[in-house]
């Protein structure tokens, strides 16, 4: 077994090396990069790389967990698929092939001991990725995987390896829940205890405007996290509004316009106009890796010079990583949820964290028998359910056009499921149907404590 580590630089001084060794060092540069070791020998090619990345952009953080997943790729290519050879370049990353590299696909996102979290395998893909570039362009190995190029709505050239995209896991029925028990979960999100009184914290209104919104409008977790402020609709004075849903996120890019329960946009509205309006009033900028600057924005589209001339993109063809580098004319991002001490976009394990710290709370100072394995995603299946059972009622035929309204009457719930299914973004109603198979349960719930009315 090959023993692959990460070594952490060490700072030191010309005097260090004279009381040490007792005499001058030789002049000879200090590396500040991570370096990888194997077996006590260092690995020259995965060293290069790492110290090409720090000198690129030295990001003490970035580096090193690049250097981490990469240690983690070589260990595996060396001990679970014998790529080992006394010659450093007959081994591992120089005698990887494609049988390997999806060997270890399946092993991080398919077997059940050693998968990893849809983000944990995009950032190791990544590394990966960028590493056999390197590879490509300084030894001459080709890349062992389809790697296509495309142009991002940034303007940028960039690369993707289609055929190791993270797994689609299939849908689960879920934890649909009342809107009785919506309405706790956000009190629970606010802090507030069984006798009304909160716990102060900095990050409540934040936490209920995102509970909020998910509720309102099932969006996934990976669009709910990176959301822009100019994405978000206004409260209407009918209990429906239009919700554009960004097609390149959602599955399939299946999307488009989704109708929104207005009541629950409250929240949101109220934490950009207070708590967020305040952090970025502090006048901290956001400073992400590759900024890109927008000139102007709306509900549709922002605008951005490239190549010196001013440049519009869609919010619906913008992907979560070029809205994480985008910034507004006054130094802030235009994602929604930001830290509640900083204005820096939250990442999305933390968006995935409030939902779950919100049902504990909710648990423990409100009500115990709150869904104890209620999750981010059951935002979702809550929204589903909620939207079919309108539906069924017949809550939406008055808000659409003439002519489509008798679309909207339906005589049963699989006929409110097909229609769902548009503003869900899915391709076909099996997947509306997990969903929603809650629904005839929540029928004897009086229709309009859906929009908001007290039950």
């Amino acid at each position: 077994m090959s023993k692959v580590v990460v070594v952490r630089p060490n700072s030191y001084t010309a005097e260090d090396s004279r009381r040490v060794f007792g005499v001058d060092p030789l002049p000879v540069e200090h590396v500040k990069a991570p370096s990888i070791m194997i077996d006590g020998r260092f690995h020259v090619a995965g060293s290069r790389w790492l110290r090409r990345k720090y000198l690129f952009r030295p990001v003490d953080a970035t580096v090193r967990s690049h250097a981490d997943r990469l240690a983690n790729y070589i260990a595996y290519l060396r001990n679970e698929r014998g790529l080992v050879h006394p010659d450093q370049y007959q081994s591992d990353v120089f005698a990887v092939t494609e049988p390997d590299i999806r060997a270890f696909y399946r092993a991080r996102q398919f077997t059940p001991e050693t998968a990893v979290s849809s983000p944990t395998w995009r950032a190791q893909l990544s590394t990966i990725k960028q590493f056999h570039e390197f590879l490509r362009e300084v030894y001459g190995l080709a890349i062992p995987f389809r790697v296509l190029t495309f142009t991002n709505p940034a303007g940028y050239a960039s690369t993707t390896a289609p055929d190791l995209r993270p797994r689609t896991r299939v849908a689960s029925s879920g934890t649909p829940i009342t809107p009785g028990f919506a309405e706790l979960l956000i009190q629970g999100a606010m802090r507030i205890d069984r006798d009304g009184k909160q716990t102060s914290s900095k990050a409540v209104e934040r936490d209920a405007a995102l509970i909020s919104l998910g509720l309102g409008s099932g969006l996934r977790h990976g669009t709910l996290a990176t959301i822009t402020t100019y994405e978000i609709p206004s409260p209407g004075v009918d209990p429906w509004v239009i919700m554009r849903v960004p097609d390149f996120i959602t599955k399939g890019d299946a999307g488009g316009d989704a109708y929104v329960f207005s009541h629950r946009l409250g929240f949101v509205h109220d934490y950009i106009n207070n708590a967020r309006a305040e952090l970025v009033a502090d006048g901290k900028r956001h400073q992400p890796d590759r900024a890109i600057h927008i000139d102007d924005a709306d509900s549709d589209s922002w605008t951005s010079q490239y190549g010196g001339r001013a440049r519009r993109y869609r919010w619906a063809e913008t992907d979560a990583d070029t809205r994480r580098r985008l910034v507004n004319p006054d130094g802030s991002s235009p994602i929604v949820w930001l830290n509640a001490y900083t204005p820096r976009p939250l990442s999305y394990d933390q968006v995935g964290s409030i939902t779950p710290s919100a049902r504990d709370w909710t648990r423990e100072h409100i009500f115990g028998d709150f869904p104890a394995r209620f999750r981010t995603h059951d935002l979702r299946h809550t929204y589903a359910t909620h939207l079919t059972v309108a539906i069924y009622n017949g809550d939406l035929r008055g808000y659409v056009k003439a002519d489509d309204a008798d679309v909207y009457t339906v005589s049963n719930v699989e006929s409110a499921v097909r229609i769902a299914m548009l503003s869900l973004g899915h391709a076909s109603e099996t997947s509306t149907r997990l969903y929603v198979q809650h629904a005839p349960k929540f029928l004897n719930i009086s229709p309009e404590v859906f929009f908001g009315a007290p039950q």
